[in-house]
């Protein structure tokens, strides 16, 4: 059963979002494909993540641990991963950081296993990567930040090819990525929805604030794509031309009701509208903590994913990795 163990340096590199997207690439080839994490329980995000955006892939149930897995769990997240489909190339998240565990693993699926870091934790990489042996499919850097591209040629893959580990490629930062949805932002500020709460699951790439705008103001509110504007609820003039232009949300601060003009253009656009009581800089300073905890949970992002990984990855040596036995 040819398997592939996904594992990463750190919590929050990308292994779920590089599972996924390898599994979906596999059942587009006409794939019969198993997907899951290896531990943890069964109301995980990642794991409802998994269960959810890739459709036609069959469910590996985690198992359920609290600290370090023991021998005995390994051996049941093999047979859980094993027995879900003979059939199926099996593809499962192993654990972030825990490399002696993420081997024994690895070992009872003779699994490959592909190496997700950050650009900045790839000393961990190399670190780790004798742990895995002949297993180490390769290396992927994910998340690699826009203006550091120097350091990733000159000092990233040299290091990581000095080693002798095989390099995958890098996924560049996205701020698709990294959105949220309009709904969440309405949670996470305790807003009051007031208009077309239906269409506030698309993902908010940007939010623009309605404060001190000097230059007119669709232009201003037109500078950035996929965006939700934050504005004082007693400024419809900033409300209005925010509505002017295309953007994903409206989130009106202070508790303030709107004046009916900024509800009918709302209504006419089909923009979500929403009130919250803090003010505009109370609730950017609650987005800016809440979009450092942005989750890999929205079909759009697993196509931005695969997307950059069909551009940026070399896919074609996991395949062939994963097309034979590995005996180490």
């Amino acid at each position: 059963m040819p398997t592939l163990l996904v594992v990463s340096t750190s919590p929050g590199a990308g292994k779920t979002a590089f599972a996924a997207t390898y599994a979906a690439r596999l059942l587009a080839d006409g794939a019969a494909v198993s997907l899951g994490k290896a531990f943890g329980a069964a109301e995980d995000a990642d794991v409802t993540a998994l269960n959810t955006l890739v459709e036609g892939a069959k469910a590996i149930d985690p198992v359920n641990v609290s600290g370090n897995p023991t021998e005995d769990q390994v051996k049941q997240a093999a047979q859980a991963a094993g027995g879900s489909d003979a059939s199926a190339i099996t593809v499962i998240e192993g654990l972030s950081g825990n490399h002696a565990v993420n081997r024994s693993l690895a070992d009872e699926l003779d699994a490959s296993v592909v190496l997700v870091s950050g650009q900045s934790d790839f000393k961990s990489a190399i670190e780790a990567a004798p742990v895995y042996g002949d297993r180490l499919a390769g290396v992927v850097i994910n998340n690699a930040p826009r203006h550091r591209g120097h350091d990733l040629d000159t000092e990233v893959v040299p290091a990581l090819e000095v080693a002798g580990l095989p390099y995958i490629g890098v996924i560049p930062e996205d701020r698709r990525l990294v959105a949220v949805t309009a709904r969440a932002m309405n949670e996470c500020l305790g807003g009051e929805w007031l208009e077309w709460e239906e269409h506030a699951d698309e993902l908010i790439e940007n939010v623009l604030i309605g404060g001190l705008v000097l230059d007119w103001g669709p232009l201003y509110f037109a500078s950035q794509e996929n965006a939700a504007v934050l504005v004082r609820g007693d400024r419809p003039d900033l409300a209005i031309a925010a509505l002017a232009t295309p953007i994903k949300a409206l989130i009106l601060t202070c508790g303030v009701q709107p004046v009916e003009y900024v509800y009918y253009e709302a209504d006419k656009r089909q923009v979500p509208l929403t009130v919250v009581k803090s003010d505009t800089q109370q609730a950017a300073m609650e987005l800016e903590r809440f979009l450092e905890f942005s989750h890999f949970d929205h079909p759009a992002k697993l196509e931005r994913f695969s997307e950059l990984a069909s551009e940026h990855l070399d896919l074609d040596r996991i395949d062939a990795a994963i097309a034979r036995p590995v005996t180490g």
